[in-house]
């Protein structure tokens, strides 16, 4: 220890910082379980570095509170004398992060222990003019944890990201309706009966998750466009499996929006709703759950980019189904997640993208590892990736410098084995990652 002592205060807070990974739990009182975890672990080194990562305010300005439900095992967690513990540990983390912003992850399961939850809800809305970034995740518990948020309303100057997933009725939709730093925002469900008000015209980066398609077909979408003058980065999802788009598209004219980089959309049509000159990565994440139609992307895109004079340099798929993107000169990154529960199938010709550097296949594999990968030798096939064979030819018939295989390995005990060697043999761009 005598090296370690003479480094200064000062480095050695920083250095913890930059190793906390988490967040400070609020709601895990035996700290002894987290002895082997950052940052309690150092406490336990020597007296200087307790006092370095106990003093230092960045340390504790991340928060994670969750109530007493989350830890449904500990039969302690729903007395009184817990909930007090954990109202004085929340007053002595605000505590010694001074006036750093804070950074809140709250995650509530039900009201069983309303009345712990409200009170140390209202202690982190106390200072709600340090909170940089907030993550409420309410989906299981109902909306009364808002009430105690409501004083929030107003006094959120330094608030940078907002997500927020649970259902929320008109009475609150404006609680961050002034929010003169929030560029970043992450709502779900969301629609427009839910009465969100947010600072559109702010925001750089928006990701809205919906429950249903009534959204589209209500307009919701299409009302909010015109008011995200700043947007870059632009998120469409749903929280169901399966979507049904039967009803078609409403037919709107083009929203023109200048800055946007970045748009994922849930089917290739709503395409039709932008004019975005920027625009260089679309995502689909296909919610349809007939796999013996294609996915036909390309009447959209092709429109989309001649509309908008824009040059699209990376195309993300999430489909179990068969792609069709037709020939897109600038596209350079390509993204393929396939769908767990259905296998891999055909992948696009890449030769319909002259210019594709990195091609990416996501896939999942179970006890038939044999079939997956006959599945993913099909698959490299049919988007001709070139093979060693090719490569040494000394003619260059692609650019692709890089084929990713991701997987996913839920066997019990995954192995290297003779197929992926064989798969890496035969095609030396491919390596897999786990």
């Amino acid at each position: 220890m005598a090296v370690v002592s003479t480094v200064p205060t000062e480095l050695l807070t920083e250095i913890f910082y930059l190793l906390c990974k988490r967040p400070i739990s609020v709601y895990k009182l035996n700290n002894s379980s987290c002895k082997e975890d950052f940052p309690w672990a150092v406490g336990l080194v020597c007296r200087q570095w307790r006092i370095a990562f106990l003093s230092y305010p960045p340390i504790w300005a991340s928060l994670e509170l969750s109530d007493s439900s989350y830890d449904s095992l500990n039969p302690e967690a729903h007395n009184e004398s817990h909930a007090k513990e954990i109202h004085r540990r929340l007053a002595l983390y605000l505590e010694r992060s001074g006036d750093y912003p804070l950074r809140l992850d709250i995650f509530l399961w039900s009201d069983h222990n309303k009345a712990f939850t409200t009170m140390a809800l209202e202690m982190l809305s106390a200072c709600s003019h340090r909170w940089q970034t907030a993550k409420f995740n309410l989906e299981t518990c109902g909306d009364w944890p808002l009430d105690s948020i409501l004083l929030c309303k107003g006094n959120l100057p330094t608030l940078e990201w907002l997500e927020f997933s649970g259902a929320v009725f008109p009475k609150y939709a404006r609680i961050f309706e002034v929010a003169p730093r929030l560029t970043h925002a992450r709502i779900g469900p969301w629609e427009k009966s839910c009465g969100w008000v947010l600072p559109w015209t702010q925001l750089t980066e928006l990701f809205l998750t919906s429950s249903g398609d009534f959204v589209i077909e209500n307009g919701d979408v299409q009302n909010l466009l015109p008011m995200l003058h700043n947007i870059k980065e632009l998120r469409f999802c749903f929280n169901c499996d399966e979507v049904d788009f039967e009803g078609g598209f409403p037919q709107v004219p083009p929203t023109p929006l200048n800055q946007l980089r970045i748009l994922e959309v849930p089917h290739p049509a709503i395409l039709s709703w932008f004019e975005a000159p920027s625009l260089c990565e679309i995502y689909f994440a296909d919610y349809q759950q007939d796999y013996h139609e294609s996915l036909d992307v390309h009447e959209h895109t092709s429109s989309l980019i001649q509309r908008s004079s824009c040059r699209i340099r990376k195309l993300s798929f999430r489909s179990g189904r068969k792609l069709y993107v037709g020939t897109l000169k600038d596209v350079e990154e390509l993204v393929i997640n396939y769908q767990h529960s259905h296998g891999l199938r055909s992948s696009i010709d890449i030769s319909s993208l002259p210019k594709l550097r990195l091609f990416t296949i996501i896939c999942w594999i179970d006890e038939d590892f044999e079939s997956t990968m006959n599945l993913l030798t099909a698959a490299l096939k049919s988007a001709r990736v070139p093979t060693r064979r090719e490569c040494s030819s000394g003619t260059p018939i692609s650019l692709l410098e890089r084929v990713v295989v991701e997987l996913h390995d839920r066997r019990k005990e995954p192995k290297i084995t003779k197929m992926l060697l064989e798969i890496v043999d035969k095609w030396p761009a491919v390596v897999f990652r786990t």
